[in-house]
């Protein structure tokens, strides 16, 4: 299982997944609204995920 935390709402969910991409689906989130930090370091989408991996979202703000 990957623990699976939202930095903004300290909501912690455990995700079975292999990739950023499937806790993205499975969690149905909008890739694009957030960073993603695996075990402290930035990943991309395709990173793969083993069991016990902790994943962390952080919310993307933009604006003027």
């Amino acid at each position: 299982m990957i623990t699976v935390v939202f930095l903004r709402g300290n909501r912690t969910v455990e995700v079975d997944a292999t990739s950023v991409q499937e806790v993205s689906s499975k969690l149905s989130i909008i890739r694009e609204q957030y960073v993603f930090i695996k075990n402290g370091k930035i990943v991309c989408e395709d990173e793969p995920l083993v069991d016990g991996d902790r994943l962390e979202l952080f919310t993307v703000a933009s604006g003027g």
